[in-house]
């Protein structure tokens, strides 16, 4: 038989010959994969990407926490300039107290001394 006649009888056989089909199969397994390992490999690479996909899920909650203590810092910070610039507007309105009181202690120590020096200089 020629091939070229082989070649055209073959699907037929396949079809109605289970003898025909079965060495064809046993033939072919040892070079193509089958449905039965097609189907395992799926599944492997299903299970492989549901660990992949759990593993991106804590990786994901690990940055959500590191997220909220980078925002909580943020607002920390925030807190300490805010009181910050409370404490210089503070210690800025002291200053300018104290700097009033100093000229008022100077003016009433002028006072007193010319009130005195008037006094030594009438008696």
């Amino acid at each position: 038989m020629e091939k070229e006649e082989f070649l055209r009888l073959l699907p037929k056989l396949i079809r109605e010959d289970d003898e025909v089909k079965g060495a064809i199969i046993t033939a072919l397994s040892s070079v193509m994969a089958t449905k039965n390992d097609i189907e395992r490999v799926i599944e492997n690479s299903d299970k492989r990407f549901e660990e992949v996909n759990q593993r991106f899920e804590e990786v994901n909650q690990r940055f959500e926490e590191v997220n909220q203590r980078f925002e909580e810092a943020r607002k920390e910070r925030e807190d300490i300039k805010e009181s910050m610039i409370i404490l210089r507007e503070t210690v800025g309105e002291l200053i300018q107290e104290t700097a009033h009181i100093k000229k008022d202690i100077k003016e009433g120590n002028k006072e007193i001394l010319d009130y005195l020096k008037e006094q030594f200089e009438n008696a």
